[in-house]
């Protein structure tokens, strides 16, 4: 997931390219989207398990940390505040309501950005230099 124009929110994208140029991709489908909220659930729709690789400002720990989560780890109570923007949770709750086959299990994984409101096509040396670190640790929970 990520914005390819903004600086560091293109990383998921970018890991994503990664991944698909190092996999077997006969039982593996690797997805692009600068979409979120409602799309979520066409994307994620059909599957057993998913693997979404994103971009994260928490300000907590150094530019380029790669964080992985569960659903579990976000604790989101699912619910509607808008029709327009609705979280990950919510999405596969919604999408299950809906009578859809929703992945059983959801991994997410993060990269802890500088920058993503500046427009550019490269991503700032950090986050560069945890690309290939995350490409590593995700292929290893495919394999």
């Amino acid at each position: 997931m990520g914005n390819p124009i903004l600086t560091d929110d293109r990383v998921g994208i970018l890991i994503a390219r990664k991944l698909k140029e190092n996999l077997d991709l006969k039982d593996i489908d690797v997805k692009e989207t600068n979409q979120a909220g409602f799309y979520l659930i066409d994307l994620l729709a059909g599957y057993d398990r998913v693997i979404i690789i994103d971009s994260i400002k928490t300000k907590k720990n150094r530019v380029g940390t790669i964080y992985r989560f569960s659903l579990e780890d976000l604790f989101t109570t699912p619910r509607l505040v808008s029709i327009h923007e609705i979280d990950l949770n919510t999405a596969i709750e919604l999408g299950k309501k809906l009578g859809l086959k929703m992945p059983d299990e959801v991994i997410l994984y993060a990269v802890e950005i500088e920058d993503n409101t500046t427009f550019s096509e490269k991503c700032t040396p950090d986050v560069e230099r945890a690309i290939p670190l995350a490409v590593k640790m995700i292929l290893e929970v495919i394999k």
